[in-house]
């Protein structure tokens, strides 16, 4: 009777154990998910203003876009100086009837000269600027594909480093139950109360789940170590989760309506095209320099000669003024060559459009098909942890009842956590494949209140 009461005793105390585990497990999944850290959109901030990877490229976009500029400013005159300092001599040979000697003079002669040219019709020039124009775009589009690269590698990691968390949380949560649960098996089996059996696939479960532990620790070190390389600072905290009552509902409008809006919004389908035309332009860069050209100019200069040979120095001044026609024939054929090679590289841009816009079509129906698969899983696993939940809750009073083995409540408790990680790892998942799919069709203006946690 006395081992009876000891055994009700133990297995009490296994069950307010238990008891505290799937509370603990449940707050994990639901209230600690939100719990006050690190948020999305601070490390969207942080990431702008620290990665060095996206400064690189900003940077390299505003070269692009200062080499526009100078495409563009060709149009404009042309304004230069130049001067000269001269040691000069002259020869002066007399016409056999004048009967003089030679004469013969050394002096130092300084000149300075101005010049302005404008370009009035030259259309090299012309297409030069309208490449510079659509460098600058460019320049601007390989922005907003930065940024846009960037989300998506913050996001990735920031939810990565969560779902680790979470994913080592819970190994912990299940960790303590099963090390509650082997003290009982052990205390059962010193009573005689509890098969042997029990106790081995109690310590089997505990074990292997401390070493499940121990790579859930490794894995969250090298999550957050790719976030803070990201953000430029230590990532120490913990991070702000996915409210546990957040609806996730499937994308507005139809898959045809965002195939059409990717089309037309896409950042590498309008940096192709934008390439595209930049390579016809050049092409016309080429063939304009066989085409002639007219500019205005104006010349001024200056000489002052030291000397002369009557013994005066001469001071002059001269200015011209007037339309410059001019057009080139022939340069060895390094032109000609040079235009079929842009026209060469035309076409190729022309064909990586194409080649572009079917990749985008392909992406997009495949990440749309991705949503809607990870949205039915949502659903399907929240009622599975809610299912597992319950059963678990039955388990454990057959099992006080003596109706039920602890290997059967073991095993209703292990498919409790895995559907309950699986759980959460869908709604990161939704959320990563959401903010990939927005990138795809060209919507990522309003991601900060997309991800509004």
């Amino acid at each position: 009777m006395e081992k009876a009461d000891q055994g009700g005793q133990f297995i009490n105390t296994w069950r307010r154990s238990v008891t505290v585990g799937l509370v603990c497990v449940t707050w994990l999944l639901f209230a600690g998910s939100s719990a006050f850290g690190l948020d999305i959109a601070t490390a969207l901030t942080m990431a702008e203003q620290n990665d060095a990877y996206f400064k690189a490229k900003i940077m390299d976009s505003q070269a692009k876009n200062a080499d526009g500029w100078a495409l563009v400013a060709a149009m404009g005159p042309r304004v230069a100086v130049s001067g000269k300092l001269m040691r000069s001599r002259l020869d002066y040979s007399p016409e056999e009837i004048a009967e003089l000697e030679e004469r013969h003079l050394t002096f130092n002669d300084d000149e300075a000269t101005l010049s302005l040219d404008q370009p009035l019709f030259d259309l090299e020039k012309i297409y030069r600027a309208r490449r510079g124009g659509c460098e600058m775009d460019i320049a601007a589009m390989e922005q907003e594909k930065a940024r846009e690269e960037l989300i998506v590698r913050v996001v990735e990691r920031y939810f990565s480093l969560l779902s680790a968390q979470d994913e080592l949380d819970l190994a912990n949560s299940k960790l303590q139950i099963l090390e509650s649960q082997l003290h009982t098996a052990l205390a059962s089996h010193d009573l005689g109360l509890g098969d042997q059996s029990d106790l081995f696939d109690s310590q089997a479960r505990y074990e292997a789940t401390r070493a499940l532990l121990a790579l859930q620790e490794a894995k969250l070190v090298d999550a957050r170590e790719a976030l803070s390389e990201l953000l430029g600072v230590p990532v120490l905290g913990e991070l702000e989760g996915l409210d546990a009552e957040r609806f996730f509902a499937p994308p507005e409008n139809d898959f045809d309506y965002w195939l059409k809006f990717a089309g037309e919004h896409n950042v590498d389908c309008r940096l192709s095209r934008l390439q595209a035309e930049a390579a016809r332009l050049d092409g016309k860069i080429g063939s304009g320099r066989f085409l002639p050209s007219l500019s205005f100019f104006v010349e001024y200069e200056r000489a002052s000669p030291e000397n002369d040979l009557n013994g005066y120095g001469w001071e002059r001044e001269r200015t011209d003024y007037g339309l410059k026609l001019q057009m080139e024939l022939v340069s060895g054929g390094r032109d000609l060559a040079d235009v079929v090679a842009r026209d060469y590289r035309y076409k190729a841009s022309q064909q990586r459009v194409i080649a572009i816009q079917r990749s985008i079509v392909r992406q997009t129906r495949s990440t749309w098909s991705s949503l809607q698969r990870i949205l039915e899983s949502i659903q399907a696993y929240e009622k599975a942890v809610a299912a597992n939940k319950r059963s678990l809750q039955i388990k454990e009073a057959g099992y006080q009842e003596g109706l039920q083995t602890m290997p059967d409540v073991l095993n209703v408790q292990k498919d409790y956590f895995v559907t309950s990680n699986k759980y959460q790892n869908a709604r990161y998942d939704y959320v990563i494949t959401w903010t990939k799919f927005k990138q795809l069709v060209g919507d990522l203006v309003d991601i900060e209140a997309d991800l509004e946690l």
